[in-house]
């Protein structure tokens, strides 16, 4: 008897491990299905308050993700309420790294990602490579724009003082409209220093037709004739 019940428990312990093999929450599985998600970046770079949007994909419903910043005093993380989005924003000049550790239902970590973070401190001064610039109308070109310290990140807000003459983007590109004159201010937010470059745009140079062959020699005919 007590061996009979020997059998029937060894196979009753066969058959769950054999179930649990095939449960989608076992080891094996979920390492082979969480290879597939990832980051929308390996790393970034901030200026100091600067905000970067974090995505995961290929994650499953079912699975937790938990932000976290191995150094909140250089970088901080918020998650959003959508699940596989998070905010890191950048605090103080520095390096870290801002993780993303994704659970399945059981609580088991299947995958941690991490990406780095280097925030780089305000720029100090801005100028332009260039005081004055001439373009002909519909050209455009990019402003040469000179940040220090050169390894800070931060973006100057370009304005131009006339946009029938002359337009700029938020990367500095400019692009003449019409003949005259625009200054283009290039602002740093954080300090209010700025600098200026003043554009000429010239009118686009009207293309004259070649004289006709035959207009031309008649015309020395009758010159000679005279």
């Amino acid at each position: 008897m007590i061996h009979k019940i020997k059998i029937i428990f060894s196979w009753l312990l066969i058959g769950i491990l054999f179930v649990g093999a095939l449960e989608p929450g076992n080891d094996a599985y979920a390492a082979k299905k969480s290879k597939y998600i990832r980051m929308n970046v390996k790393s970034v770079t901030l200026s100091k308050n600067g905000m970067y949007k974090l995505r995961l994909y290929n994650t499953k419903k079912r699975q937790t993700i938990v932000f976290s910043s191995d150094n909140e005093s250089i970088a901080t993380v918020t998650s959003t309420t959508q699940p596989k989005l998070a905010v890191v924003t950048a605090v103080n000049p520095g390096n870290t790294y801002v993780r993303a550790t994704i659970s399945n239902s059981h609580g088991r970590v299947v995958r941690t990602l991490k990406v780095k973070v280097k925030v780089t401190p305000y720029a100090v001064s801005v100028k332009f490579g260039k005081k004055k610039i001439y373009l002909n109308e519909t050209k455009n070109t990019k402003l040469n724009t000179i940040i220090k310290p050169n390894i800070s990140q931060e973006i100057p807000l370009y304005e131009s003082s006339d946009t029938d003459v002359a337009t700029v983007n938020s990367r500095g590109i400019v692009t003449a409209v019409a003949a005259g004159e625009a200054v283009i201010t290039a602002t740093l937010l954080s300090s209010g220093q700025s600098a200026s470059c003043t554009v000429v745009v010239k009118p686009e140079p009207v293309e004259t037709a070649p004289p006709d062959a035959t207009s031309t020699t008649s015309a020395a005919k009758n010159i000679r004739s005279n």
